[in-house]
């Protein structure tokens, strides 16, 4: 059988990658997921808290339930547990970049089984949802790194960038833990200095993964402008995923509803069970001078490098 068709969604959160994800499920080819690395950790070890776009939890999740069964036929019953131990490993540290590279290059036990769990997971879901092309908007560079190294997928990736001060602000507000709203816990508010460090540097660790797959594989997108031009940006999308997406373009630009499958993580918009694509400039209203100078002073050339402006937003001509 062939690798799965896996497209990875790089970049920092809160760019959009959950409104980008929904848009390519909305074609007949492709499942849109979410971020699928919380899914054996969060879903299917049964945490109340997190619920699939479906409004159920999780574990509890018709769909979510029979991809585990068809998971666990390919690595075993008893397996979640290692698994979630191999994802610790190979995704959720700063050491794990030496540690997929070494254990990629010979070809590790450990590693090997991760690429297997891994690949068996992603089966799991064309099987249950009978779609050639899954979309997992997990976001983490590092990650998409270890799932390149595995060999095992035939992986795609976007590199989503949107406008550091959107994501300030953004940040800026505190979440509320509201459970049916897809707000799994609290999460405090985030300075303007850790936010705009955090932009930097994932932006520049998702370039050199893109690097790492090659031109054929992988793509720069700004948010900004697959909002302002989806039709445009879809057409460059479709040529990296293997899809003619002009249906989803011709959605989009009539402003019609996206439907939402079965997404297990990312922006609580998620829970709407339907939602049109829309332009958010409110950074530009209510962000603080002191907030876009903090951000331009840490990050303003890597913004330059992508299109920004000192001052107002991206420049939308492509």
């Amino acid at each position: 059988m062939h690798k799965v068709i896996v497209v990875g969604i790089m970049g920092v959160g809160h760019s959009g990658s959950t409104i980008v994800s929904i848009a390519l499920g909305n074609h007949p080819n492709i499942e849109a997921v979410g971020e699928l690395h919380k899914l054996p950790r969060f879903g299917w070890s049964r945490d109340e808290s997190r619920r699939c776009a479906c409004g159920a939890p999780v574990y509890l999740c018709p769909y979510w339930r029979e991809v585990y069964v068809r998971w666990t036929e390919r690595v075993g019953a008893e397996e979640l547990g290692l698994y979630i131990r191999l994802q610790d490993l190979y995704e959720r540290s700063d050491v794990a970049w030496l540690r997929v590279l070494v254990a990629s290059r010979l070809h590790t036990e450990r590693f090997c089984r991760y690429a297997q769990m891994t690949a068996a997971l992603y089966e799991a879901i064309r099987d249950v949802s009978g779609k050639g092309v899954i979309v997992d908007s997990s976001k983490s560079p590092m990650r998409n790194y270890a799932l390149l190294c595995t060999g095992a997928l035939d992986l795609r990736l976007i590199h989503l960038v949107r406008d550091g001060r959107g994501i300030v602000w953004s940040k800026k507000r505190p979440r509320i833990k509201n459970i049916e709203g897809g707000i799994p816990h609290d999460s405090a508010a985030v300075s303007a200095l850790r936010t705009s460090q955090e932009w930097m540097f994932t932006n520049l660790k998702s370039e050199w993964v893109a690097r790492q797959a090659g031109a054929e594989k992988a793509r720069c997108i700004l948010y900004e402008r697959f909002v302002e031009k989806p039709d445009v940006m879809l057409q460059e999308i479709g040529g990296l995923v293997g899809e003619d997406l002009s249906p989803v373009a011709a959605l989009l630009t009539t402003g019609n509803m996206m439907q939402i499958g079965h997404v297990v993580g990312g922006n609580h918009v998620r829970m709407a069970g339907q939602i049109a694509l829309r332009k958010d400039t409110e950074w530009t209203r209510h962000l603080p001078n002191r907030d876009r100078r903090i951000f331009w002073l840490l990050a303003g050339s890597l913004a330059r490098h992508y299109g920004y402006r000192a001052r107002g937003e991206a420049p939308i001509p492509l």
